[in-house]
């Protein structure tokens, strides 16, 4: 499928699908082992169960995990459902493919890097990761170095304890060592709204990387 093309998936939660997942979705496997770190209310793994993909989810909120496990009840859709923070989880057998959608920019740095070491360990040879991440031309960015506690570089620490971290333009690559980069993208994404608040747009790193071959690692 060409990378720019577009696919609907239906979302039960009335949001769109990252657009990187719609412009790769004819490229996964048919059948194959997909996971996904952080379910946010089935908002991929509902339509890739679907497909007729193996998915299982992981997330820490007991919330997002019940919400997804009830609407598969409903639909009679086989999701493996885990309450696990992606550092905690242990898979049975490899995966096929793996999407981590905005899961950089609320670690910090380390955990940011171990959780990209731990997928790798997670894929088959050739399996495909799904990426994205926030970069410092965001518009968050000012407000996160002004106003919350510096915890790395580019990363910062609000008062409650959440954390934002933000990659150099073209500082991915740097994490995706012995991978092989199918795509990457780096500039503003779709605009969009929270709540009703004006109009914005996230400054927005994609990538797609595919795990090499054993014998060429």
């Amino acid at each position: 499928m060409d990378p720019a093309g577009e696919k609907h998936l239906p979302d039960p939660c009335g949001q769109t699908a990252m657009p990187l997942l719609l412009r790769f979705v004819d490229r996964l496997p048919a059948g194959g082992r997909v996971l996904e770190i952080g379910v946010e209310h089935g908002r991929h793994v509902l339509p890739l169960a679907r497909r007729g993909l193996r998915v299982t989810g992981i997330d820490t909120d007991p919330a997002q995990i019940d919400s997804v496990r009830e609407c598969s009840r409903r639909e009679g859709l086989a999701v493996d459902l885990w309450q696990d923070g992606f550092d905690e989880f242990q898979p049975r057998e490899p995966f096929d493919v793996v999407l981590a959608f905005d899961q950089l920019p609320i670690l910090t740095r380390s955990a940011g890097a171990s959780l990209i070491y731990r997928i790798q360990s997670w894929l088959k040879p050739r399996g495909l990761f799904l990426l994205t991440a926030l970069h410092v031309d965001d518009p968050g960015y000012d407000l996160c170095r002004d106003t919350w506690e510096k915890i790395g570089l580019h990363s910062f620490r609000e008062p409650g304890g959440a954390v934002r971290t933000f990659l150099a333009r073209r500082e991915i690559l740097d994490l995706f060592l012995g991978w092989e980069i199918l795509y990457h993208n780096e500039g503003l994404g779709p605009e969009h709204r929270h709540g009703g608040a004006a109009p914005e747009r996230h400054g927005v790193v994609e990538v797609v990387a595919r795990k090499r071959e054993l014998l060429d690692e």
